[in-house]
């Protein structure tokens, strides 16, 4: 199993912060002689994180903090003679509250689901989106996602030349703000369109682009020295509205190395980072949607879930010189990996 040495330094820093919050007691009492349940009653929308006392003194932390609804939280924990446990409300600092390392040998149906789709995206793409685990798989804890050249029909005689993997934590992760990091390294070929990005769960303001989409990362192709932040918004097709920014790679580029790509979203702004360098600012008077033309956050004040894919030329490639075709069937798989992603919420 890979380590990955950031989630030491979170739990490192969750302790320190958590030694000076607030903390409520917890009523503990052993079930059986294997099991110790453990019960708090939190203030409602507050984020509270379990700990339990080490044998040497420190306070560690059990799970991922949980954020309460007013209702008394029930947790059941392997029982250790004589462990002494408290809660912790926190403060002032981000809160992993979800996250896949793909540590397992396969996705996570828990936390993802595969899409099937052959018509192009609606941008008149390449690609058919498989549900094979030879287009999405977990090995060596991170994720991939390939692309071959290798065309499939679908039953109403749709004919793509290229095969893929989408997936998407629809119903499974869904957030409304927040901050959301993925470590990933994506392909380098003409043509080839790998993507981080999020859309609105039960959109209330009507189809695309007026419910709104948020692209946290997109490659375009052989142009790996740079990578695009992007919101969509405004109204249906060809009313939609657009804004976005690029971020140039000061050393390796996105197909060379691994890279840490965010977006740190909240009611009125949403930034984008790469390696912790903020690159874009998007504030709510630069967006709207025209189905709630009153509103000052719509349409991006709603649950947003994310979508990880591979996509093949269309009109992303538009006014380049970019197509897949370039490439020499040596080149497949083109293979997007990703080593985590990590969702925080605020904790005020």
């Amino acid at each position: 199993m890979r380590y990955k040495p950031l989630f030491k330094i979170l739990l490192a820093v969750s302790l320190v912060l958590s030694l000076v919050s607030q903390y409520c007691d917890a009523e503990v009492k052993v079930t059986t002689q294997a099991v110790t349940e453990v019960r708090y009653l939190g203030e409602e929308g507050q984020f509270y994180q379990l700990q339990r006392l080490t044998g040497s003194g420190l306070w560690e932390n059990i799970g991922q903090p949980s954020q309460a609804t007013g209702q008394e939280v029930v947790t059941y924990e392997k029982n250790i003679p004589g462990a002494k446990y408290r809660v912790t409300q926190l403060h002032d600092q981000w809160v992993l509250v979800w996250s896949d390392e793909f540590e397992g040998d396969k996705l996570n149906p828990a936390k993802w689901s595969k899409e099937e789709n052959g018509y192009g995206g609606g941008n008149n793409e390449k690609q058919f989106y498989s549900v094979d685990p030879k287009y999405c798989y977990v090995k060596d804890s991170r994720l991939h996602l390939a692309v071959y050249r290798e065309p499939h029909t679908t039953m109403d005689g749709k004919t793509q030349p290229y095969t893929s993997a989408r997936i998407r934590s629809l119903e499974r992760g869904e957030w409304t703000y927040g901050r959301f990091e993925i470590r990933a390294k994506v392909p380098g070929g003409s043509g080839i369109w790998p993507a981080i990005w999020m859309m609105p769960t039960h959109s209330k303001y009507g189809g695309w682009a007026a419910c709104g989409e948020i692209d946290i990362m997109e490659s375009r192709g052989s142009n790996v020295h740079e990578t695009l932040g992007t919101i969509h918004f405004g109204g249906g097709w060809p009313r939609n509205k657009h804004l976005g920014d690029s971020y140039t790679f000061p050393d390796k580029n996105a197909a060379e190395a691994f890279h840490v790509y965010s977006i740190e979203w909240e009611k009125d702004a949403i930034r984008w980072y790469v390696d912790g360098v903020c690159f874009q600012t998007r504030t709510s008077d630069e967006w709207s949607s025209e189905s709630a033309p009153d509103s000052k956050t719509a349409p991006f004040d709603q649950p947003f879930h994310m979508i990880l894919n591979v996509a093949v030329d269309g009109g992303f490639f538009g006014g380049t010189s970019q197509k897949s075709t370039d490439l020499p069937d040596s080149a497949f798989p083109q293979i997007m990996e990703v080593d985590y992603v990590r969702v925080y919420q605020w904790a005020k």
